[in-house]
């Protein structure tokens, strides 16, 4: 009697297949995100195909375009830091340490992913075209603004801090604080003769900046205890010299 035919060889199951094609797109937006904080528009999809253990076809198969793929890598550049503005809990914390938190997350991401700071110079250099054709513009924007306008009336109400100020331009003020420093750290570095992102340095920034910020939230009001920053993050070495 003749033997049974073997089974046919399973097929591998289309998860694993999505699973590999997830993860090869994740690698090379990493990569992305890598070479053109480096290089800007100049770097080469062969590059960057080949640092994500890939080829160029592939590249060109997830995102369209170089251009494709430079703004989704702008994009994730944006989203790390909105994703760090999530995690404050403010709803925990008095307003002027709520704002305090903010002022050491976004100052302490600058010096933990310099190429934020590299993004968002290349993307000025290009008046914002990039940024401007991104889908996902809505999930870019700010949102601490809105719970950042909830803490500023809370701290009115309880007579700490001072009524009217607008919580947007309160965040961009935080946010030039901050960016200063990191994209004109050369040419200050020359004219005032001294390492501006030494972690000393970089402490004493960001304890500089809380203390303007909630001097402007309280000028005119009974003085209340300043909120303490917390120990500055140890600058990258693409910081020091």
């Amino acid at each position: 009697m003749p033997a049974p035919a073997a089974a046919p060889a399973e097929i591998p199951a289309a998860p694993a297949r999505r699973r590999d094609s997830a993860a090869t797109r994740a690698r090379l937006l990493h990569a992305a995100m890598e070479q053109f904080a480096l290089k800007g528009l100049d770097a080469r999809i062969e590059d960057i195909a080949e640092r994500a253990g890939t080829n160029r076809r592939m590249a060109y198969y997830d995102f369209g375009s170089k251009e494709g793929l430079y703004l989704a890598a702008l994009e994730a550049t944006y989203l790390e830091l909105v994703d760090v503005e999530k995690m404050i809990d403010v709803e925990a914390l008095g307003p002027l340490e709520a704002v305090a938190a903010l002022v050491s997350a976004k100052f302490e991401h600058y010096i933990k992913y310099p190429r934020y700071i590299e993004f968002l110079k290349i993307e000025n250099l290009y008046h914002g075209r990039h940024l401007r054709a991104s889908a996902r513009i809505d999930e870019l924007r700010a949102p601490l603004i809105s719970v950042l306008a909830r803490v500023l009336e809370r701290g009115a109400a309880l007579g700490i801090v001072r009524k009217r100020i607008d919580a947007a331009e309160l965040y961009i003020s935080i946010c030039a604080l901050g960016y200063f420093v990191f994209s004109n750290q050369y040419t200050l570095g020359v004219v005032f003769e001294r390492d501006l992102t030494a972690p000393a340095a970089l402490a004493r920034r960001h304890r500089l900046i809380i203390d303007m910020v909630t001097s402007y939230l309280t000028a005119g009001l009974p003085a209340a205890p300043a909120p303490r920053a917390r120990a500055c993050a140890k600058a990258p070495a693409r910081y020091k010299r």
